[in-house]
């Protein structure tokens, strides 16, 4: 069975709860904040309206007017390859993005019709046996080693196999406008 891990705000431990019925959530009004001399290194944070994880944190002594300056580095946590550097004092509020993981099972892969075999979505299912359309992106070798491990399978006709994916969702966005972003984290196959 896959659960959603909805990951504690400012640590990275987490909660089980139910895989959502669409990659639609529900609208987010207000993000919690955590003060800048409070970041851990692997906390969750939005910087630049991108939701990251902390890879670096270091503080320096307090200047002439007495606050504690902070350097953070974080990296993206949609777009990995992104990092984004931060320097703040020590009480600045900081925003902690809503982040929630689950697995998916595929099961079809869409084609559009009449036009080839141009790939138009990855149809998974959560715990409900509800359809969850997850539009393909042939840029993302994720999407590809996806598609290409369903295809192994339905080709060996091995019916005792599934292909998972690991989802990473998160809110982005700035100041009350926030919005979800999602993105395959990780392929694997598994044996019913």
């Amino acid at each position: 069975n896959s659960w959603t891990l909805e990951t504690s705000r400012f640590e990275g431990s987490a909660d089980l709860t139910h895989p959502p019925e669409t990659m639609e959530q529900g609208k987010v009004e207000g993000l919690e904040v955590v003060e800048g001399s409070h970041v851990k290194v692997k906390g969750y944070l939005m910087m630049k309206g991108r939701p990251a994880m902390c890879v670096k944190m270091s503080t320096a002594k307090p200047g002439k007017h007495g606050h504690v300056k902070c350097n953070i580095v974080g990296q993206d946590l949609l777009k990995p390859d992104k990092k984004y550097q931060h320097m703040c004092p020590g009480h600045e509020a900081i925003e902690v993005p809503v982040v929630k993981k689950y697995e998916l099972e595929l099961s079809d892969v869409e084609k559009e019709e009449g036009k080839g075999s141009n790939i138009e979505c990855l149809v998974t299912m959560n715990d409900d046996a509800e359809e969850i359309k997850i539009t393909y992106n042939g840029e993302d070798p994720l999407h590809k080693e996806a598609v290409d491990k369903w295809n192994e399978i339905e080709e060996s006709g091995a019916d005792d196999k599934v292909v998972v994916l690991s989802i990473l969702q998160a809110t982005v966005g700035e100041k009350g406008k926030y919005d979800w972003e999602y993105r395959v984290e990780k392929v694997n196959v598994k044996t019913d």
